[in-house]
């Protein structure tokens, strides 16, 4: 019997719910849409439950150790990947939906329930145990509603909610639909907004209809070194700086730190690094990603995570099936994605890692 390949999973954050969106992701053969039994509803998609097209899955949050909320996971949804995995036909791609409209089953407000947090459903996927076996995150996809945007800009209101802002930050594309209504100065301060609050992904503005939803899902970018969408090749190791945020957008709360150095880290004292800065900020850190040159690996190694779930992997060539070892003018690379974090002190630690001997 061959052996099991392990899924790939896009997690997919519509502001509102965007039907035509989730129609032409579930009219792909290869995708199972995993959704709340309301957004397949309305959708018009219950039907594909008779042919396993599609699965319900309704929020149960738990906590791994009592009191922590960065300890939390969706138990369901790592029920819905095991169940969706294991059947004889397994589906090339899992698509879950982190349905905005959730906190409303549970009363509280969007911002503050975890059952509409996609944090909490990233940090499910990084949990290890048979999810990771059977599964893994291949990227994150945010559906922004560009009337609402616009319209709450105008107005002088928050943009973003905590938990959106959240899911803009981390997410590897965004997809501003309805963006063909507005006018061009209101698009481009939609375009400044979201750049200023996401740094590693690609923002695409179309009619939802002109979306390729293929290139749209199929991602692979938990799995490999960090995209910047600046450049970060520097001679000599020089530390990526960001333009400050601006008074105009003073409210995003998120922030991004780049930290890069050349050379192959002592392996025990990199290990050492990244439990520390899991343990000085584990609520606050909504995504890391690094490639690093380790000392017990040829290749470099790809860690990825989020809140206090990390995992880890060696970086493979494009176009390779093997390891290789990784030319060293790529150096060491980390992006840190978060709330509350403290670039200095995390540049500083990160220099002081001991170079193998």
């Amino acid at each position: 019997m061959s052996e099991r390949q392990s899924v790939p999973i896009t997690v997919l954050v519509p502001e509102r719910r965007n039907v035509e969106l989730l129609q032409r992701c579930a009219a792909d053969p290869s995708v199972m849409l995993l959704a709340s039994g309301d957004t397949l509803a309305g959708a018009g998609l219950l039907g594909l439950l008779r042919v396993g097209r599609v699965m319900v899955i309704a929020p149960d949050v738990a906590s791994r150790t009592a009191g922590c909320e960065c300890c939390q996971v969706r138990l369901d949804l790592i029920d819905a990947v095991r169940c969706a995995v294991l059947r004889r036909s397994p589906p090339e791609r899992l698509v879950v939906v982190v349905d905005r409209a959730d906190s409303a089953v549970s009363g509280t407000t969007t911002g503050d329930d975890p059952a509409s947090d996609v944090i909490t459903a990233i940090s499910t996927l990084h949990a290890g145990g048979e999810v990771e076996r059977l599964a893994h995150l291949g990227g994150l996809v945010v559906d922004v509603d560009a009337c609402a945007a616009s319209t709450r800009l105008a107005s002088g209101l928050a943009v973003w909610d905590s938990q959106m802002e959240a899911a803009i930050a981390i997410a590897d594309s965004i997809v501003v639909t309805g963006a063909e209504l507005l006018t061009e100065p209101s698009r481009s301060i939609i375009a400044d907004s979201l750049s200023e609050l996401n740094r590693i992904g690609q923002v695409i503005f179309c009619a939802t209809e002109a979306i390729d939803v293929e290139r749209l899902i199929v991602l692979d970018s938990w799995n490999r070194s960090p995209t910047l969408s600046c450049s970060s090749a520097r001679d000599g190791g020089e530390p990526l700086a960001w333009p400050e945020v601006s008074p105009t957008h003073a409210e995003a709360t998120v922030e991004t730190v780049v930290l890069h150095r050349c050379g192959v880290l002592d392996s025990d004292a990199t290990n050492a690094w990244l439990d520390r800065v899991v343990a000085e900020s584990p609520r606050g850190l909504l995504r890391f990603q690094a490639a690093l040159q380790v000392s017990t690996h040829h290749s470099r190694v790809c860690v990825r995570g989020s809140r206090s779930a990390m995992r880890s992997t060696t970086e493979l060539q494009p176009g390779s099936t093997s390891s290789r070892r990784a030319p060293d003018d790529r150096g060491n690379v980390v992006v840190l994605i978060g709330r509350a974090l403290d670039r200095q002190a995390l540049s500083d630690s990160f220099e002081s890692i001991e170079v193998a001997q």
